[in-house]
């Protein structure tokens, strides 16, 4: 099976329009006579919330996990944890540590994209095909017969949290907001 990456288009060109957004912002605030050091500090800021709220979420289906990277962690599941994916409201993972909803697709009419190594860009897709194309690496289940084994071994699930992400996008927000009382 070859590697799967699910990410929403349309949020990738909103992250495209907001950095343009900030590039222009510096020049106009230059212009307007402000205070040089505070200028870059708005476009830093959308920046940085382009990239992690609209850009980074996605979905990596590789054949030994599934990774969904969120605005706030990146949680890595091993196949074998993973029961079920639902689309009634979005697309939800069931795990054994239970249902996991994604920022990606909160919504069952959510427009995803399937994106490739090769040029041109997303293939688009809707929810149930983006989670058809995912159920396809969720393993059957195995029925054991006669005790258990000898070693096991483990299927993990790791969780990663995106802290210097967030606390960059509170401490810039800030500064950003004493940057426009002063202007």
């Amino acid at each position: 099976m070859t590697p799967t990456v699910i990410v929403a288009p349309g949020m990738r060109r909103l992250a495209v329009v907001l950095w343009g957004i900030a590039v222009v912002l510096v020049p106009l605030a230059l212009v307007g006579g402000g205070s040089p050091w505070l200028v870059p500090v708005p476009s830093c800021f959308i920046a940085l919330v382009a990239w992690a709220v609209f850009w980074r979420p996605r979905f990596e289906c590789t054949p030994d996990h599934l990774r969904i990277v969120d605005v706030r962690r990146t949680s890595t599941y091993d196949w074998r944890r993973v029961t079920e994916i639902r689309t009634k409201y979005g697309i939800e993972v069931v795990t054994s540590e239970g249902v996991r909803r994604t920022w990606l697709a909160t919504r069952p009419t959510a427009r995803l994209g399937e994106t490739s190594g090769r040029p041109g860009g997303t293939t688009p897709l809707d929810v149930d095909a983006a989670a058809r194309r995912m159920r396809t690496f969720v393993p059957a289940p195995v029925e054991q017969i006669g005790p258990p084994p000898a070693t096991v071994v483990p299927a993990r699930i790791a969780h990663r949290a995106h802290g210097w992400s967030v606390t960059g996008m509170v401490v810039l927000g800030v500064a950003a907001s004493m940057a426009a009382a002063q202007l």
